[in-house]
């Protein structure tokens, strides 16, 4: 064989190889970031040098997990190659430092084994990154006796005691809303219209110009409730109408345990099914992160052939749990035949159980 062959032999070698793996077919998940399992430390602050070799970290210690991962190093090092150091509430002091040398420094909450928050920093010795914590929990209730006003709720995280409160009609562009402010964890709405659909965010106010992002949507759906059951979802800013009865399963499974399934279908043949797990507590804003200790997942289907199915990034809050009736709010993203988000979902549901 002579050396031009064994060239052009290795090349179509190398390309069969390489085509091969294009066309393998690419996992969604892989595509989509999950959101962090856990809330970010805030407030976080490193004291000036302290005798000349050591430094007092600060953070906001009363919220978070109870541990906390703390990274350091030369100033400009990258995450991962720094010294890495086990922080709880009672940890404040890293020593054996040289106050000549420039450092910089990390945190993150450590939120359960193997899984972390986002990183926050970088922070000098004598300087500090002040973030403010994201309300949690949040809902929206329309009064059983007046349909004109609802009562929003949420979980107040780390001390923050003001909120604002931005609420309009479905679809509305944040920022174009009305808002209320709020020095305690709930507000009520009032002057709403019994037969339209409603949305709304709350977001903490830390300082005069420091506030967390907005959470949100919670859905506040028109009156009206049919087979006494209700499903409420935007699909992209366009209302997702159920038609005919809600199906419930009460005795399906979800990753072997047993769990409630829902599933709501629209006038174009479009299905919503969520499947939540019985261990499901309510009050608890749940994420997909694993799917041996998920508590919920979310399908959507359209009719062939632009059937859509979504993986199970989003989230999911129980706020209402009977032997009989079980009710939440909800939020995920649609992913197409190409591997590529089309539809952002949020929605409620309120559901009997048979």
């Amino acid at each position: 064989m002579n050396a031009n062959k064994f060239i052009l032999i290795i090349a179509l070698i190398a390309t069969f190889v390489f085509s091969s793996c294009d066309d393998e077919p690419v996992d969604p998940q892989v595509l989509v970031e999950s959101p962090p399992p856990c809330a970010e430390p805030f407030s976080f602050s490193v004291s000036p040098f302290i005798d000349g070799n050591k430094v007092r970290i600060e953070w906001d210690k009363t919220s978070g997990t109870g541990a906390w991962e703390i990274q350091y190093g030369i100033q400009g090092f990258s995450l991962g190659t720094g010294t890495t150091v086990n922080f709880n509430n009672a940890s404040s002091l890293i020593g054996g430092l040289v106050s000549t040398i420039h450092y910089d420094f990390y945190i993150r909450t450590r939120c359960a084994a193997g899984q972390y928050s986002d990183w926050v920093g970088p922070v000098s010795p004598g300087s500090g990154v002040s973030s403010c914590a994201d309300p949690t929990n949040l809902t929206a209730v329309r009064s059983a006796t007046d349909e004109t006003t609802a009562t929003i709720t949420w979980a107040a995280v780390g001390g923050v005691n003001s909120w604002q409160v931005q609420y309009g009609a479905s679809g509305f562009v944040l920022g174009t809303g009305t808002i209320l402010a709020s020095s305690m964890p709930t507000k009520t709405i009032s002057g709403l219209m019994a037969d339209a659909g409603y949305e709304v965010y709350v977001r903490s106010n830390c300082a005069a110009n420091q506030n967390s992002n907005w959470v949100g949507p919670v859905i506040i759906p028109p009156v009206g409730i049919m087979n006494d059951n209700s499903f409420f979802a935007l699909m992209d800013g366009v209302e997702f109408v159920d038609v005919g009865a809600i199906n419930v399963n009460p005795n399906s499974q979800l990753y072997g345990l047993p769990s409630i399934y829902i599933i709501a279908t629209d006038v174009n043949n479009n299905d919503i099914e969520i499947n939540i797990s019985n261990d499901a507590v309510v009050g608890t804003e749940y994420f997909n992160t694993n799917e041996t200790t998920d508590k919920f997942r979310f399908v959507f289907f359209k009719p062939l052939p632009t059937e859509l199915q979504i993986n199970t990034d989003g989230s999911l809050t129980v706020t209402e749990r009977t032997a009989t009736r079980i009710k939440g709010t909800f939020y995920f993203n649609a992913i197409n035949e190409f591997d590529e988000i089309t539809i952002i979902s949020s929605g409620t549901f309120d559901v009997a159980i048979p």
